[in-house]
């Protein structure tokens, strides 16, 4: 048997059968369940981090930026 015939009879079996590959958190669960809900909520959140994350970043150097405009602004015009 060639490794390429190997790989689709492997392919065939974890495919007819997804309980033996276990490859998806939420294939057995049911919409209800706690650990469904969990699971999405957790993935959501890892999604939504770096775009808060970079988000805070960029609010603070925008300010920070401002700020010193207004500073230089200011003291020019003194």
């Amino acid at each position: 048997m060639t490794i390429k015939n190997t790989m689709a009879l492997a392919t065939a079996i974890v495919g007819s059968a997804p309980q033996i590959a276990n490859a998806c958190a939420t294939c057995g669960l049911s919409e209800g369940d706690a650990a469904f809900h969990a699971y999405k909520a957790s993935v959501l959140f890892m999604l939504v981090s770096p775009y808060a994350s970079f988000a805070a970043i960029g609010g603070i150097t925008y300010f920070v930026y401002k700020r010193s405009q207004r500073k230089n602004e200011n003291s020019t015009t003194k």
